[in-house]
Formats: C-alpha cells, structure tokens, sequence
C-alpha cells in the first residue's frame, strides 16, 4: 500500500482501478481519447444518488421524444404499447424459384460443402414447400436492403404476459395487421423526418474517396457502410443523438461524464452490429475485433438498455466507494501522452508496471474506436502515433518493433531498480514473442526465471479463442526484472545459451534458409542484421563467408541460396533441447488428458503456454519442431504417441530429419521459388510417402501444396496408392481449409 503502479497502455483502465482499490497510487497512460476518457469513469468516484438525480432530470428531458420513438399498439387488447427491438433481415433471392427471402425464414438443413464436407445450410421455404431443399447463399448469393421482420413490445396497459411479438408475416391476421399497421409505418414516419440533433458526420477514419483504402478491418468497395451514422439504424441513431444531447447539457462536469460513459458502453450494442440472438436479452457485437454487420441482426430499445446501464454503473461505484478512504478520492493521473516519452516521470520512481500493450496488428485499436471518438468528439491525430501493425496504413513490424523498444526503454528508466514489470501477453506468434524477449533484454530487463505459466482467466472467450487452432485462450503474463545497481547485467541480460557471433550468426541464417528456401542474398542479410541489432550483439564481419558456411547458391549465379546437405542435421546441443522441451509438452499433455479424458488431444495455445517459460529454447519455432514428436488429432490439438510404434515413427523423422526436408521442398512450391534439386522426392512414390506424413504431422498447407504444385505423376503408383494419395491429399484441403 502505498507504492506507485504505472500502466503506459491502460486500455479502459482495469490496472488502475485494480490498484486504487488495493491502496495504491496509479498512473495510467494511453495515447487512444477514448480510452482515457472511459478510464477516467472508471476510477472517478461518484456519489450514486447524485448520479441517479442526473438520470432521472435526463429522463424527463428525453421521455416524450424517445416515448414517440418507440411507440407502438398491443395486437391484444389495442392499448399502448412499447418496441422492445426490432429485427431486420437481409433479403436474397433464391437461385431455384427466383423468389425474394429474408433469410430469416430460411430454415436451417444438413447439407455438403465441394469437397463433400458436412455443412449447415439455410434453405428456400418456397423451394422446402414444394418438397426442394434449394441453398440460400450469404457469400454467392443476389442480397438486398434488410427489412424488419419481427416486433418485440411490451404493453403498458396491463396485458399478461406483459411481453409478446409479432412478424411481417404472422399466421395471425391481426397480429400481421398491426405489425403494417403500427410497426412499419413508425419506421417509415422515423425515415421520412430529419433527426432534429447533432449526429456524427464523420466517415470512417474521415476518407474523402469511396476508393481510398481505410485500414485493416474495413475496406471501402467491400463493407456496407461508409460513414458512422450508417452503423445504425435511424431510429436507434435518432434515439442516441438524443441522449447525447440532452446528457450534455448537465451542469455538473463529473455528473455529466457519467451519464456520457453510460452510453458509450452502449453503442456498439445499439448499432447494426448486434446479431439477433433470441435467447439473449442484451445488445452486444457478438464479432468483437472487426466491423461485421450480421445477416440478421436486432434494432434494441435504445432507453430500456441505457436505463440499466446506468444501474450497474450505479452498484459498480457503490462497491468501488467500499475502497476509498476517508477523503473520498483517489490517488490517480491519467495522461494521453505517448508512452515513448514519459518525460513528465522521474527516472527510478514507478515501484510497479503492469501493461497489456499492443502486439504487433493483433487488435486495431484506432480503427475500432473510430466510433467512440466520432460521438465524443474526439481528433483521430493520435492514429499517427500509434503503436501498430496494419499494412493498409503503411504501419510496418519494424514501426511497431520501434515505437515498442521506445516505450520499454522509458519503463526501464522510471522502474525503481529491483522492481518488476509484468506483461500481459495473448499472441503465439513466436516471432512476436522472440522480439518481446529480445527487446526486454537488450532495454536491460532480467527474465524471470520460473518454470511456472502465470496466466489470467477472463472467464469468457471470443470466437477465435474456442475455435482457432493458434490462438492463446487466456492472457499469459510474463514478469521482467530492473537489476539492481550492484548486479552484472551483462550475465542476466541474455536468457539464451551464451555463443559467438559467428555461431549465433549462423543459426540465424539456417533459421531463415530452412523457412525460405532460395531466398536471395540481401533478404537473409536483412534478417541477420535485424535479429542482431536487437540482441545487441552485432559484430563486424563477413557476411559472404558466414553465409557459405550454411549455403550455396544454387544454380550458381541465379542469387537464390539454399542450406548446405549438412547444415540442416540437427546438433547435439539442439537436440537435447528439443528432446527436454518435448518431454516437458508431454507430461503436461498426459496430465491434461488424464483430467478431461474426454478430450483428444491438448490444444496449440495450452502447449504455447507451457513453452514460454523454457529458458534453453531450441533454435527451431515450436511450430516447426512439434509435428516430429506428436500427432495432430482430427479437431486440430495435439497428442502424444499411444503405442511403441507411434514412437517409433516419429524417433524416425526426427533421426531422418525428412520432415525438415518436406517442409523446405513444400515451402518452396509456396513461395513460387525452385526447390532444390536434393530437397525433391525422388519418385511419386515418395511423393505420396511425403504426402501421407503432411497429413499425419498436421501439415496440410504443406501437404495440398506437393499434391497441386510438385508436379508428380500420382497415375503411375498402383491402384492402392492412388487413392491413398487422393484420400490424404482431399483431407489435406479439407483441414487446411
């Protein structure tokens, strides 16, 4: 209690408020407005009946506008009644009869992909009627406007239930008369009126062109919306117009935030993003990460969802007060400044970081936020500044690596000598992770040196995380240590095995060579010279000899290079520690097993998990290495070998290193270079053998590239071999789909 807790990428400000509320002093830091401003409500205390005082005077300000916004008739007793949501369906046309449906009425049925792969489908109801089970396709398909399909309202004159609904097409004539007669022409009059209060006029990321490309996660030409106010339907864009308008208008600066907060957590739930969901009652865009405008999606009360916003913001600063002395405030600076200048921070101050920041282009924060600022009014300048990949924007990995060692440097200078920084860290990209541990040790931190995998549960998961086969499922956190003033840093630095720079040098160049086969000369420079400078042990030297030593140019002249017949066997050293590294993976998986027998396998994030705390890393990514010692199930996780002579099998790929030497030959079909002539299968007949270990191994990228690209004459092999051949390679296609 006491110490002071620094967070250069607070985000929405959870390590702050963590903080305060454990009796700390924080400072909290992002370049993003919005996220400020939303951790500014978070950790700023507020008394909840003043709070609740705000609301009610907002209440009767916007009460008899949103009251007309929402209006609509009960089909049962003809008395007034409330919209609930509405949802609206995209329409398509149906290739068999030609008819027009929403797809909302299109049923869903057990139907077949190309390749023969079991799929679900929705089908024509004409089509179904008539005893045809005729696809409607959301990618292929003609698709039109959406239109409103079905009502949600609740009657306020006493009916019970209070809640019932209504469709365009009910089999109640009354109910379908009241939903053209009450429901549609609401909308309609909405449509047909100017919204009489300010909206975002902002396009995305305020392009001028329809042509000009935005950003990573929204292409104009090939999303649906242009502008922000497009987000939204115009009834839900007139009902937050007006709650905006009518909050801002609070004397009360602090009071006047909270009731704006409250509608931020909204919008997105509220825009034409959220997907219909019957048996889920609050708005949400179920697509976190992107802007993905569902196919059917749910127009929501904009009031109703506010209205209990603001009670939750009420209890969440009632708990919150439980944590604040007798003074009633926190000890909390929160700053939009970059993190690569913490100027205003004297140096050996901070006793705590703690950070998630942004890994390379994982999540594009400035594009996704684009919403929040356009309604708060906030500048998008900081877009430049920001720490990113996204190629559209022509924000490089080199960009990020330098804003990133910039920022770890100013940690590194405020940090208190033998005090901590901990990294939140969600991406198993292993170049990301090998940069993130370069950078640490050549800032000058000192790794941890626990075995043990620290992680945070966040309880929910997002779509990629349950299905993706290379996607973390918690955020790992990974602890960095300022050395103390008496401590060598030149032995803590490094966590890697110390070796020459003639030796580290070469490992780099087979590295890249074994993962870009006839690369050119100057690309394999690049990647030394890179990888070196961020280590900080870049020597003079000369780079023809070291490269000969690994490669040859092959056919001399062409300027492509290729590893040398016995530059690829694996050494001792690196043998030992795959061979530790492996049996670590292992006990783990059989453990795992042993607790969920049910599962098949142990999943690539779990395994990643259990990698990062090795410190006698093999030189090979584990991705590489990982098919030679286990086998990938048919759901995409990994096992280990069941009996002596699956442990045989994979004892001799690794002895044989033929896997290295498939991975090469198929990386080469890919990247469109000429393969080596000693990498090529000797016959068709190895071809299919090499075939049949992509598949075994879970390379089936690799594997559908030797089927389509190696040019093997599959007719010549008997009968047997042939559908072998074509059964491996159709499931390859399928898996790597």
């Amino acid at each position: 209690p006491g110490d002071l807790v620094l967070d250069p990428f607070c985000g929405s400000g959870g390590t702050a408020l963590a903080a305060l509320m454990e009796g700390r002093a924080a400072i909290a830091i992002d370049l993003s407005p919005a996220a400020t401003f939303i951790t500014k409500n978070y950790c700023t205390p507020v008394d909840v009946d003043e709070l609740q005082q705000a609301f009610r005077e907002l209440e009767r300000r916007v009460k008899p506008e949103m009251d007309w916004l929402y209006e609509t008739r009960c089909d049962r007793c003809d008395g007034r009644a409330t919209t609930v949501y509405t949802v609206y369906s995209y329409v398509f046309q149906c290739p068999r009869c030609l008819e027009r449906v929403p797809l909302f009425d299109c049923s869903e049925a057990q139907g077949r992909t190309l390749s023969g792969k079991p799929k679900r489908i929705r089908v024509c109801p004409h089509c179904l009627a008539r005893g045809h089970q005729e696809e409607i396709s959301t990618h292929s398909g003609e698709r039109f406007d959406p239109v409103p399909v079905l009502v949600s309202y609740l009657c306020e004159e006493g009916c019970s239930p209070k809640r019932d609904e209504r469709r365009y097409n009910d089999p109640n004539p009354k109910k379908r008369a009241y939903f053209e007669q009450y429901d549609l022409s609401k909308i309609r009059e909405i449509e047909q009126r100017e919204i009489p209060h300010w909206v975002p006029p902002h396009r995305m990321m305020n392009v001028e062109s329809d042509t000009e490309p935005w950003g990573d996660k929204w292409r104009a030409g090939t999303s649906n919306f242009r502008t922000v106010a497009e987000l939204f339907t115009k009834r839900n864009l007139w009902a937050l117009a007006l709650t905006f308008a009518k909050a801002r208008v609070a004397t009360n600066l602090q009071l006047r935030d909270a009731l704006v907060f409250g509608i931020t957590a909204l919008i997105q739930g509220l825009s034409r993003m959220n997907q219909y969901r019957p048996s889920v009652s609050f708005p949400l865009n179920t697509m976190v990460g992107t802007y993905y405008m569902p196919q059917i999606s749910a127009e929501a009360n904009v009031w109703m969802h506010y209205q209990n916003k603001i009670t939750r913001i009420g209890k969440g600063h009632l708990s919150i007060a439980e944590h604040l002395d007798d003074s009633g405030k926190w000890d909390l600076v929160i700053s939009g400044q970059s993190s690569t200048n913490l100027d205003q921070i004297s140096g050996n101050s901070i006793d705590y970081i703690f950070t998630d920041p942004p890994y390379a282009g994982t999540i594009q924060y400035g594009e996704l936020s684009f919403i929040w600022d356009a309604w708060l009014g906030f500048g998008t300048d900081w877009h430049e500044q920001e720490m990113i990949v996204n190629h559209t924007r022509g924000k490089t990995e080199a960009d990020w690596s330098s804003l990133f060692t910039k920022s770890m440097l100013e940690c590194f200078r405020v940090l208190k000598p033998g005090h901590w920084i901990s990294l939140c860290y969600h991406d198993t990209s292993e170049g990301t992770w090998q940069l993130v541990q370069d950078t640490m040790a050549e800032v000058g931190f000192v790794s941890e040196s626990s075995l043990d995998t620290l992680f945070i549960d966040t309880g929910g998961m997002t779509y990629n995380q349950t299905q993706a086969a290379k996607v973390t499922k918690r955020d790992l956190v990974v602890n960095f240590r300022k050395p103390r003033p008496d401590e060598f840093i030149g032995q803590l630095v490094l966590d890697f095995e110390a070796q020459s720079f003639e030796q580290e040098a070469r490992a780099i160049l087979a590295n890249a060579l074994d993962a870009h086969p006839g690369a050119p000369a100057d690309r394999l420079y690049d990647e030394l010279v890179s990888r070196m400078v961020r280590r900080g042990t870049f020597e003079r030297h000369d780079f023809d000899a070291l490269l000969r030593s690994v490669a040859e140019e092959s056919p001399p002249g062409s300027g492509r290079w290729y590893l040398l017949e016995t530059a690829d066997r694996i050494d001792e050293a690196e043998r030992v520690k795959e061979e530790a590294a492996a049996a670590r993976l292992e006990a783990f998986m059989r453990e795992r097993m042993a607790d969920q027998p049910g599962e098949p396998g142990v999943h690539y994030s779990d395994l990643f998990e259990q990698y990062l705390p090795v410190h006698e890393k093999p030189r090979r990514m584990l991705v590489d290495w990982l098919p030679e010692y286990f086998f990938k199930t048919v759901e995409g996780t990994w096992r280990p070998p069941e009996s002596d002579e699956e442990r045989a099998q994979k004892a001799e790929l690794q002895a044989s290193g033929a896997l290295r030497r498939i991975k090469r030959f198929a990386r080469a079909l890919i990247e469109g270079v000429p393969p080596h002539d000693r990498d090529r299968p000797e016959n068709p007949a190895t071809a299919a053998d090499w075939l049949r270990q992509c598949r075994r191994a879970g390379l089936y990228e690799y594997g559908r590239a030797l089927y389509e690209h190696g040019g093997f004459d599959f007719s010549a092999l008997d009968e047997v071999a042939q559908v072998e051949a074509e059964e491996d390679y159709q499931l390859c296609v399928r898996r790597s789909g």
